[in-house]
This record gives C-alpha cells, sequence and structure tokens, in this order.
C-alpha cells in the first residue's frame, strides 16, 4: 500500500471514527464564531497549543520511557521486533490513527470556550448571584451553603487539602480525556464521552453560564461591593496564613484579567453551572463500569470536587447540585448521537 493510499485510508478512518466529535465541535465553533463577532468577543484560537504541546509531549515521553523498559526487562533476542509486537498488541497505530486528530482538535475547541467565557459580561452582564444564593438557603435550612457545610469542613487542613484537590481537577479531567481519546476498544463509549465531553464545555460553560450570568461568592464583593461572602474570604484568608489555600491564588488572577479585553490561559469567571462539577460528574459516569478503585474513588473526588467548590468560594452548592443532574441527560443525548459507532462485541 502506497503512503498516499495509507494516508487516505487513515483519514477515513479517523472521520468515521470521529464524526460525532467532528459535527459537535464544528457547530459550536461556527456559532461561537458568529456570537464573537456580533458582541464583539477577542477571539484567540491559539491560546492552548502550547500547553496541550508540552503535555502531549510529557504523556509521550512517559509511554517511551514504559516501553524501552520493558524491553530492557525482558531482555528480547529481537528488539525490534520485541517493539513490533508490543505496538500490535496494543493497537497502537490504530489508537493514533483515531485519536491525534481529536488530540490536535482538542486546543482550538478549550481557546474558543475560554475566549467565548471570558466574553459572557459582553453577551449579558452578571446578575444572577443573589437569586443563586436565595436559592442555596433554600436547599440549606435557611444558611448559605457554606456555612451549612462550615461544621464539616471548617478546619485549616482540610481546607488546604480541598484546594489542593480542586487544583488536581485539571489532571484528573485530561487524564481520563486523553486516554479515551486514544482508546479503541468501544467505540460507541469512546465516542459517548467525547460528545459529551464537549457538549458539558459549551451547554453549560458556555450557554447556560450566560443565560445565568453570575460570579460566585468569591467574587461577589469585587464586581457587586457586596459583602456578604466576606466572611467566607476573611476565613479562607486567615486559614492561608497558616495552610496554603491555592484557590486564593488563581481568583486573584480571575479577577486581575476580568478587566483585560481578550482570553488569558484559563481565565474568564463565571459561577453556574460548575464546569468542575459537571467535569468530575461525567468521569464518575464513564469510570463506574470499570468497578473498584477507579469507580469509587471517581465517586469521592466528585464529592470533594463539589464540596470544594462551595468551601473555596468557587460556587453556590446549587451550581454543582444542577450540574450533576445535567450531564447525565447530556450523556444521553450523546448516546443517541453516537449511536451509529459500533459496540465492541460487534
Amino acid at each position: 500500500m502506497s503512503i498516499a493510499q495509507l494516508a487516505v485510508r487513515s483519514s477515513s478512518e479517523a472521520w468515521r471514527a470521529n464524526q460525532p466529535f467532528f459535527v459537535t465541535v464544528i457547530a459550536y465553533v461556527l456559532i461561537a464564531l458568529i456570537a464573537a463577532a456580533y458582541w464583539k468577543i477577542v477571539i484567540d484560537v491559539e491560546l492552548y497549543n502550547k500547553n496541550f504541546l508540552f503535555f502531549g509531549s510529557v504523556v509521550t515521553l512517559i509511554l517511551v520511557v514504559v516501553v524501552i523498559g520493558r524491553l530492557i526487562i525482558e531482555r528480547p533476542q529481537q528488539p525490534l521486533h520485541a517493539l513490533k509486537d508490543v505496538m500490535l498488541a496494543n493497537n497502537l497505530l490504530d489508537r493514533i490513527t483515531v485519536g491525534l486528530p481529536v488530540a490536535f482538535i482538542l486546543p482550538i475547541f478549550f481557546s474558543m470556550f475560554t475566549s467565548i467565557k471570558g466574553g459572557i459580561s459582553k453577551i449579558q452582564p452578571f446578575y444572577a448571584d443573589a437569586a443563586m444564593a436565595e436559592i442555596d438557603r433554600a436547599i440549606h435550612g435557611g444558611l448559605d451553603a457554606w456555612r451549612f457545610f462550615q461544621p464539616l469542613l471548617g478546619f485549616g487542613p482540610l481546607t488546604s487539602f480541598l484546594s489542593v484537590l480542586y487544583n488536581l481537577w485539571f489532571a484528573e479531567v485530561f487524564i481520563v480525556l486523553f486516554c479515551v481519546v486514544f482508546s479503541t476498544r468501544d467505540e460507541r463509549l469512546r465516542s459517548q464521552f467525547l460528545v459529551t465531553f464537549v457538549l458539558a464545555w459549551v451547554l453549560l460553560g458556555n450557554v447556560l453560564a450566560t443565560v445565568f450570568a453570575s460570579v460566585g461568592p468569591a467574587f461577589v464583593m469585587p464586581i457587586y461591593g457586596d459583602s456578604t461572602f466576606s466572611p467566607q474570604m476573611d476565613y479562607l484568608q486567615t486559614t492561608n496564613l497558616s495552610y496554603p489555600v491555592f484557590a486564593l491564588g488563581t481568583q486573584s488572577y480571575l479577577l486581575a484579567n476580568s478587566g483585560i479585553d481578550g482570553p488569558r490561559l484559563g481565565s474568564g469567571i463565571s459561577a453556574f453551572p460548575s464546569v468542575h462539577v459537571a467535569t468530575a460528574m461525567l468521569n464518575a459516569i464513564y469510570l463506574w463500569r470499570y468497578g473498584g478503585v477507579l469507580r469509587w474513588g471517581s465517586v469521592v473526588f466528585l464529592i470533594a470536587i463539589q464540596l470544594g467548590s462551595v468551601h473555596l468560594g468557587w460556587h453556590y452548592a446549587v451550581d454543582g447540585y444542577a450540574s450533576i443532574v445535567a450531564i447525565p441527560a447530556i450523556w444521553i443525548v450523546a448516546g443517541w448521537f453516537s449511536r451509529s459507532q459500533p459496540h465492541p462485541e460487534t
């Protein structure tokens, strides 16, 4: 088979395996570009290129080290033949064929998402925080959610630990994402996850975040001049003197960038609903089928992210509750959209 024929075959296979994902991302990008032009939102499609390149390089290096280490330990008589066997046994070529195009598109998608998120206030001025706080009080016996959970969580070491876990969300989300991107065992499940992943960020992180534009407890004072959550922020600041609360630095970064026109890495302020909780919920749904540590670890992580999002001032509790309810519904829709992809047994 010639190189040209191999390229055509690989392209066809990549399109077939990723069609629902590609269609979803392309539709989003087109709509986002139209919205950006209408509301004069600055778009930077190269925002995450270097980060994804670095992450991909690290993952590739780890895989190379693992394979070489395995060959060194086993010491096969024909190393190149053994390397070929390892590649074939792990469907490496198929994984690269279907996964690499998705990996190339993801930084563009996230760049578009961050650009639109940063422009939410141009589309809809922030207004919904008072309503979200009232809903929280209605759910939690008349108390703000952070006060409701404070007897359980209000200890310096635990606050610091939750802050660390909240930062580790990035690692958990993207490790699972890249494992799925380069998986080949169940194309329908893979497609369902990827489409749900995109729709979660788009529908929750852009659409609903704009409709219910809110900033979250940490930003109520600097943006509205409302001191309702100042006691919570005072607790976090005081705790930070003895135990590091990393959320405070990130919140300062977001607040500083909110006054700059144009996206920055991880920039954009929005509270309802919580994308952190949404993606943790998606991973819990996906990993549930594997049982054991993966199942229960993902559930514990979901609970920790939900509690941390409230305790650290990022979100109202209802932000996470809404995401926990929304993701299974999006998962079902994504499953319908991915129905043409084959199951392993077919």
